[in-house]
C-alpha cells in the first residue's frame, strides 16, 4: 500500500507540474537566439521562429509520459497558428529531421500552406544538419529554404517496412494465429510471409502517399513534376547538390536564413525575434523526471505498435 501512495503521488505531482508548465507556455516565447534583438514590453515580435527537430510524428500535445524526443506535429501546428494570430511578419523554420510519419508531415505542411495563401506571412526554411524526407515536405511549404553547404537533404520518397519473425519462433516452438474479420485484417503481420496480393496493396499505399508528397512539393516550389521526378527516387543531397538540382534556394547559416527572412519580410533594422518552439516549464526544468516513472519506457516502446500501419517518409 505504502508503494501504491508513493506511486499515485509521483502521478500527481507530474500532473501538477505539466498542468502549471502548459499554462505557463501560453505566454508569450522568449529570444533564445543571440541575433535577435529582445521583444517589445507588448511581446510583439517580427519573426517567429519554429523549430523542427528530431522524428516529425502525430502525437497527443504536452502532459506526462508524451514523446519530446522529436517534432510534435499537433503541437507545432499550434504554435504557427498562435504566431499567425500575433500578426508575426515572418515564420522562419530550423529544421534538423531525418523525417517522420506521412500523416505527421503532411499536416504540418498543410497549415504551413494555409498561412502561406491566406497571409502575407513570409516563410523561410534553414536547413542544419539533416532535413530530409519528412523534413524536407516541411520546408518545402517555404517560400524560400536556405541550406547550409554540407546540409543531408532530399531522400524523397515513401517506405514501409515489414519483418518476419516466424522461422525464428519455429526454432523456438512458438506457434501463432489470428482470428479476423476479412482476408487482409492482418496485413503486415510479423508471423509470416507476406502474400502477393498484400504487397500489390501496400504498394499502391505507398504510391500514392509517393504522389501526394511530389504533388506537395511541386505545390510549394518552384518546380515542375518533370523537373522533380528524376530526383525523388529517394537519394540524398548535400546542400550544394541541392542547390544546382533546384531543391533549395540559397546556401548559408541560420543567421543568413534570419537576412533573408527579413529581407523576404521588409523588415527594417535588427529584427524582433522569438522562439514559439522554445519549451514549457516541464521540458525545460524536468526533462528527465517523467522517464523516472515505473513503466515509462515500456510505453514508449509500445507507443508505435498501436498503429497497424506506419508510412514513413
Amino acid at each position: 500500500m505504502r508503494l501504491e501512495r508513493i506511486f499515485a503521488l509521483i502521478l500527481v505531482i507530474a500532473c501538477l507540474i505539466t498542468a502549471v508548465g502548459n499554462w505557463l507556455d501560453q505566454s508569450p516565447p522568449q529570444r533564445v537566439r543571440d541575433n535577435a534583438t529582445a521583444p517589445t514590453s507588448s511581446g510583439r515580435a517580427d519573426i517567429a521562429l519554429l523549430e523542427v527537430y528530431g522524428s516529425i510524428a502525430d502525437n497527443l500535445a504536452g502532459g506526462p509520459l508524451s514523446n519530446s524526443s522529436g517534432t510534435n506535429a499537433n503541437d507545432l501546428i499550434r504554435k504557427i497558428q498562435r504566431a499567425r494570430e500575433d500578426n508575426v511578419k515572418a515564420i522562419l523554420l530550423a529544421i534538423n529531421s531525418p523525417g517522420g510519419t506521412a500523416a505527421a508531415s503532411q499536416a504540418i505542411y498543410d497549415e504551413l500552406m494555409r498561412v502561406r495563401n491566406e497571409t502575407k506571412i513570409k516563410i523561410v526554411a534553414s536547413l542544419g544538419d539533416v532535413a530530409a524526407s519528412g523534413g524536407y515536405f516541411v520546408a518545402s511549404a517555404a517560400h524560400h529554404i536556405v541550406a547550409n553547404p554540407a546540409s543531408i537533404t532530399g531522400s524523397i520518397g515513401v517506405i514501409v517496412r515489414t519483418q518476419n519473425v516466424s522461422s525464428l519462433l519455429s526454432k523456438l516452438g512458438v506457434e501463432s494465429g489470428t482470428i479476423q474479420s476479412g482476408e487482409y485484417k492482418d496485413i503486415l503481420s510479423p508471423f509470416r510471409d507476406t502474400k502477393p496480393a498484400e504487397e500489390a496493396i501496400l504498394q499502391g499505399v505507398v504510391q500514392d502517399s509517393y504522389q501526394q508528397f511530389l504533388n506537395s512539393i511541386v505545390a510549394g516550389r518552384n518546380i515542375s513534376l518533370e523537373q522533380l521526378k528524376p530526383l525523388a527516387d529517394g537519394r540524398i543531397f548535400t546542400g550544394s547538390q541541392a542547390l544546382a538540382a533546384n531543391l533549395v534556394d540559397s546556401l548559408g547559416n541560420y543567421h543568413k536564413a534570419v537576412d533573408k527572412t527579413a529581407e523576404l519580410a521588409n523588415i527594417k533594422g535588427e529584427p524582433r525575434l522569438r522562439n514559439y518552439t522554445s519549451g514549457n516549464v516541464w521540458e525545460s526544468f524536468f526533462p528527465k523526471f517523467e522517464s523516472l516513472l515505473p513503466g515509462y519506457q515500456q510505453i514508449q516502446q509500445a507507443r508505435w505498435y498501436k498503429i497497424p500501419l506506419t508510412l514513413m517518409q
